[in-house]
């Protein structure tokens, strides 16, 4: 399980979705613009867990939570929410095709998600409940959630946490428990990967401040470093990959990839 088996399963579902131009095109473009498939290989590295084939049901649902995330990109980068030109220094989707048309395009991947979602539900029945939870933790109650409060809340700092959860951590969730549910994981193991998510996750975005602090000189307001200082967010982090790891030893878990990756989050190199 590698990136590059998780982008041919893209390439090979957007071809088949039979987009018209230019929506297939701008659909290619987000998907172009790089990426670490991240949500994807940690729902693959849940469900492998099981010791489970990976089948078709496996691919159309990775490929569905990319999907999901690729909108919630575009639609973040729109000028009436984050304003971004660039994302990892391409143009953003809206600077390409036009704000008109970015909405359209996060919106059909929206879509394509829960398409293949329901398409791996054919084949697979647990994929059913899996797709369940997945709406639930990124719509209105989770992702979309987070979103909305993060434009609207008056004291950031005080709701920081929850919608650093919403935000970050419920869609990392979804994905995990995705593989979880798929597989047929225990309980015990499934709340050592929730642990590890919103460890890992809040982590994952704390890391990210301080790197926007490194590459842009200040840090936002709106954010943990802005609200907290560098010297806190630098522990919160280290304690947070902590945490995500000693979830996953006291759960019985034993996944390098789980453990590399919350290593590599918090930019440590051992």
């Amino acid at each position: 399980m590698n990136k590059q088996l998780v982008e041919e399963w893209i390439d090979d579902r957007v071809a088949k979705a039979d987009f018209d131009e230019p929506l297939f095109s701008a659909v290619k473009y987000v998907f172009s613009t790089g990426g670490k498939r991240l949500r994807p290989l940690m729902f693959l590295h849940a469900y492998a867990l099981s010791g489970k084939d990976i089948t078709e049901a496996v691919k159309d649902f990775a490929v569905a939570i990319e999907c999901l995330h690729q909108y919630t990109l575009i639609h973040d980068d729109l000028p009436c929410m984050d304003n971004d030109d660039f994302r990892r220094g391409q143009p953003t989707c809206h600077k390409m095709f036009g704000e008109a048309n970015a909405v359209l395009t996060g919106d059909a991947l929206l879509n394509l998600s829960f398409t293949l979602m329901l398409k791996a539900a054919k084949e697979c029945p647990a994929a059913l409940e899996a797709g369940y939870e997945f709406s639930i933790l990124s719509g209105g109650a989770g992702v979309v959630g987070g979103q909305m409060a993060e434009l609207n809340t008056a004291n950031f700092k005080a709701e920081l946490q929850e919608i650093y959860y919403k935000k970050t951590c419920y869609l990392i969730w979804a994905a995990v428990q995705a593989g979880a549910i798929m597989g047929g994981l225990s309980e015990a193991q499934l709340n050592g990967l929730k642990e590890y998510c919103f460890n890992f996750g809040f982590a994952f975005q704390v890391y990210d401040d301080l790197m926007d602090i490194n590459e842009k000189g200040s840090a936002p307001e709106r954010s943990y470093v802005g609200c907290f200082g560098m010297e806190k967010a630098v522990s919160e982090v280290k304690k947070c990959t902590q945490n995500a790891i000693d979830a996953l030893s006291m759960s019985g878990i034993n996944s390098n990839f789980f453990v590399n990756l919350a290593l590599k989050a918090a930019g440590r190199k051992e």
